[in-house]
C-alpha cells in the first residue's frame, strides 16, 4: 500500500463524520432531510436541495420531486441544488448530479468541503 492510499483510508471516513455533521446541522430544521452519511444519503437530492435552500435563502426556480423513485429524477434534483449554489457564488468545478447520485465520495466530500466554506 503507497503512503497516499493510506492517507486516504484514513481521512475519507473521518472528512465523511465531520462534514455530515454540519450537513445535519443545517438540515435540523427539516425532518424530510435527514442525513447520517452524506457519501449516501444525498444521492436522491432531496436533502441537498433542501440544503440549497436553507443557505442561499432562496426556493428551487423550478419544481423537484420530493420522493424521487427513479435515477433521473435523483440526478435533476441534485443538479438544481449545484445550480442554486453555482448561482449563490459557490465555485463548483468538475461536479455534476449524477457524481452525487452515484455515491463518488471524494466528489461529495469536495462539494460539502466548497459549500463549509463558502457559507461558514
Amino acid at each position: 500500500m503507497n503512503y497516499l492510499s493510506k492517507i486516504d483510508d484514513e481521512w475519507v471516513p473521518l472528512q465523511a463524520k465531520v462534514f455530515t455533521r454540519w450537513v445535519s446541522l443545517q438540515l435540523k430544521d427539516i425532518p424530510q432531510a435527514e442525513v447520517q452519511d452524506i457519501t449516501k444519503d444525498l444521492s436522491n437530492g432531496v436533502a441537498l436541495v433542501e440544503l440549497a435552500e436553507k443557505l442561499t435563502h432562496k426556493k428551487a426556480t423550478r419544481d423537484w420531486e420530493q420522493k424521487p423513485t427513479m435515477k433521473i429524477e435523483n440526478v435533476q434534483n441534485i443538479d438544481l441544488a449545484i445550480d442554486m449554489f453555482s448561482k449563490d457564488g459557490v465555485k463548483l468545478v468538475g461536479i455534476s448530479g449524477k457524481d452525487i447520485s452515484d455515491n463518488n465520495k471524494k466528489l461529495i466530500l469536495g462539494l460539502i468541503w466548497s459549500l463549509i466554506l463558502h457559507y461558514s
